[in-house]
């Protein structure tokens, strides 16, 4: 039976981990997910269909495996759980060098590039309206790519239903796959943590650049 969070990239991991460590209630956890999810659906803001309103998928995912499991799946384990289903990519690694390779910050330019693009005629038309915002390089970087995200609908979503203690945990994740790619992520704010913006800016994990950033709290 397919589930209705299957369109999520934490179905699988979520599903696998509830039968590793609660095998004798996993089906009562992914069934009662499945429920939850539901429920959460109907909360679900104006963000079209892109490459950003899956992130929205994943966080009522998270949600409802959060809330079928009694609250014991949290963000400890959320972290857990994106680090092994990124275990199953880490032959990315062998392909993907964030210090020599400079196709893949082209590659996520011109995504987001094209997605502020349409989604500035959806919203002409009055569609989209609670979608993420994006700015390109608005710090002017050389080095690898950067931009800046606004208007986070998950953190909106967070603050209204009292989940503001996963934010962190979710956000986290976003350096995950950076270091599997033999790169960094260095953020000084999010939404989440009550900046003004989620600021990205990705360079290789040899660059001289992530030495005025040593200090920096991975958020």
């Amino acid at each position: 039976m397919k589930r209705a969070y299957a369109a999520s990239q934490y179905a699988g991991p979520y599903e696998r981990y509830c039968r590793e460590n609660f095998p004798g209630e996993a089906e009562q956890i992914i069934q009662r997910a499945e429920a939850y999810y539901r429920e959460f659906m109907k909360d679900t803001p104006d963000l079209g269909r892109n490459m950003m309103a899956r992130n929205m998928l994943d966080w009522f995912t998270i949600l409802s495996f959060y809330e079928a499991s009694g609250r014991r799946l949290d963000g400890e384990a959320l972290l857990t759980i994106k680090r092994r289903a990124l275990e199953r990519l880490k032959f990315v690694g062998k392909i993907v060098d964030g210090n020599r390779d400079k196709w893949p910050c082209r590659l996520f330019e011109r995504a987001y590039v094209r997605y502020d693009r349409v989604q500035r005629a959806h919203q002409a038309k009055g569609e989209w309206l609670d979608s993420w915002r994006v700015e390109i390089n608005p710090d002017r970087r050389t080095e690898g790519f950067c931009f800046h995200l606004i208007g986070c609908p998950i953190a909106r979503h967070a603050k209204a239903h009292g989940y503001e203690a996963l934010l962190p945990y979710l956000c986290r994740t976003d350096h995950f796959l950076a270091e599997m790619m033999h790169a960094r992520l260095i953020r000084t704010r999010t939404e989440a943590l009550g900046g003004d913006c989620c600021d990205y800016w990705y360079v290789g994990d040899k660059s001289p650049a992530l030495e005025n950033y040593k200090d920096l709290e991975r958020i």
